[in-house]
């Protein structure tokens, strides 16, 4: 009897052991988000960092005067701001907060970075971003050498001015971007080039900190005990995972290894299918874009062969092709989902540059002409290497557009894969003839488009640069009559495209999945990054 009893009191304690090791896990994946990207972030650095990835982990950690979360503006490290009449200079209030090392955010950490952003030693691509700012484009630029004449500056510990070259409205949304985001000067002077390139060379002023960092595998966060408003982070701890195949991916989320996932273009139609799937514009536009300095290849600097490329190609065969019909052809440069004055900028101005379907004639036209021009008397002599990624799609939507030139053109494509992360160095150093590359929008305005094309260097390297164009652009920032300025946005994207500066392939639309009990998830381009998981949660266990 005594041994019955012992051994039902050993089973009631192994059981109970168990349901408590089960509640532990459960509370602990409970406040616990795992998902995955496709591609180390190049840098953490806020003023170096362009990509998706960095801004995606970036966001995270570190926070702006503001904080941009679905397409709102939000208060951040300032608390409140005021605005002169002339809406040109902003004063910030900011609140008391810390870095992640005990120490304060103060208003000097903002002037001292957003000087560092504009900064033309440290050759940001994203310089231009404080371009709106007091002489911050005549400091990059070289124009004037003293830092002090650009309109940043802190009043006292908690107090920062900017002042404007003239109104800007989508300002505030772009203080919350990644470049305005904070890096803390000491360590920058310590680590120099190295800063920001592991979790323990930087400091956090964000939700989140780097815990771990295992380069080109995980990324891991942990919420940020300095953090000024941490009891609204519902989240304890982020994985993101590095892996760079959608399948695998997305296998694992079948697995229930990660709670979120795109899907891979094979089965989107499944996914569909089954009444699974989560889709949204994302806002991102893939183009073609060309190396009109590269020696030996003059054709790539000629605005009718550039034209006739973009004639030659079916936009809605590859959309197919290589997504499944998922995105929408881009006829135009400036995306649908951009907002106008008063309606989405497409609709008040409607506008169809390029064709869905290709234009064989009036490809082979722009062709002859730019022949004509260059003294080529047959296409066959023309060859070209287009680079693209290995992102998802892009392998098998490449070899469809290599078909269309050509069968269209007959012209000679030959194609070169490498890894996104190369990708961007090619891009910046100009080892690329023509490429295949993407931009997503830093706010919610068209200019944020336009304004790309106006840098021939850095993180553009194309070689185009036109006076005419640069002007347009500048008078729509310098105006402040916004009915004005749009129209002035419309014919810059039009002269764009009739110069050949670029040729858009499509607008990206996502299909996704999530766990039921993910809440609050954030995936749309009106937010600081795709996805944000700042105020996410974990309802019900996993």
């Amino acid at each position: 009897m005594l041994k019955k009893l012992t051994a039902i009191l050993l089973s009631m304690l192994i059981v109970a052991g168990i349901l408590t090791g089960c509640s532990n896990t459960a509370t602990k994946s409970s406040k616990e988000l795992v998902f995955s990207i496709p591609s180390e972030p190049p840098t953490l650095d806020p003023q170096l960092a362009t990509d998706q990835y960095s801004i995606i982990v970036g966001n995270a950690v570190f926070e702006g005067l503001v904080r941009y979360y679905d397409g709102k503006v939000y208060p951040g490290m300032a608390e409140r701001w005021d605005v002169s009449e002339d809406k040109k200079v902003y004063t910030f209030h900011l609140r008391d907060a810390k870095w992640s090392d005990g120490s304060k955010v103060t208003a000097y950490d903002f002037e001292y970075s957003i000087k560092r952003l504009l900064d033309p030693k440290l050759a940001s691509g994203y310089a231009n971003q404080g371009y709106y700012i007091l002489n911050g484009e005549e400091y990059n630029l070289g124009k004037i050498n003293d830092p002090n004449q650009v309109g940043v500056k802190a009043l006292d510990e908690k107090t920062l001015q900017i002042t404007l070259k003239s109104p800007t409205k989508y300002i505030e949304s772009l203080l919350g971007f990644i470049s305005f985001l904070p890096s803390k000067k000491e360590l920058v002077e310590k680590y120099a080039e190295k800063y920001a390139a592991d979790a323990d060379k930087m400091v956090y002023n964000g939700p989140f900190i780097i815990k771990e960092w295992k380069h080109e595998q995980e990324i891991v966060l942990v919420k940020n005990p300095n953090y000024w408003a941490k009891d609204k982070i519902k989240l304890e701890k982020v994985r993101i995972l590095i892996i760079t195949d959608p399948n695998t991916a997305y296998q694992m989320f079948e697995n229930d290894e990660l709670d979120f996932a795109d899907v891979p273009t094979p089965l989107v139609e499944k996914v569909k299918s089954e009444g699974n799937a989560l889709t949204y514009m994302d806002s991102f536009e893939y183009f073609i874009r060309f190396n009109m300095k590269k020696e030996g290849k003059p054709y790539l600097a000629n605005e009718n062969f550039r034209k006739a490329i973009g004639f030659a190609i079916d936009r809605e065969d590859y959309i197919n092709m290589a997504f499944k019909g998922v995105s929408k052809p881009a006829t135009r440069y400036i995306p649908p989902t951009l907002s106008g004055l008063e309606k989405k900028f497409a609709e008040e101005f409607p506008y169809e540059f390029y064709t869905k379907k290709a234009d064989v004639a009036k490809a082979k036209e722009l062709l002859n002409k730019a022949m004509q021009e260059l003294g080529i008397t047959d296409p066959s002599q023309i060859n070209i290497e287009i680079t693209v990624d290995d992102s998802s799609g892009t392998k098998e939507g490449i070899e469809a557009i290599q078909d269309m030139l050509v069968k269209n053109l007959g012209i000679n494509v030959n194609i070169k894969i490498v890894t996104f992360k190369e990708r961007l160095q090619r891009m910046r150093s100009g080892d690329y003839e023509v490429m295949i590359t993407r931009w997503g929008p830093d706010y919610d305005d068209p200019m944020t488009y336009l304004d790309y094309w106006t840098m021939s260097e850095g993180m553009i390297n194309s070689g185009w640069t036109d006076e005419k164009y640069n002007e347009l652009c500048n008078a729509a920032k310098n105006t402040s009559d916004f009915a004005k300025r749009n129209e002035i946005l419309f014919e810059a994207e039009k002269y764009l495209l009739e110069k050949g500066a670029v040729v858009p392939l499509y607008f990206r639309e996502k299909v996704w999945v999530k766990k039921d009990y993910v809440k609050d998830l954030v995936r749309t381009f009106s937010s600081g990054s795709d996805p944000d998981f700042i105020y996410a949660s974990i309802e019900g266990g996993k």
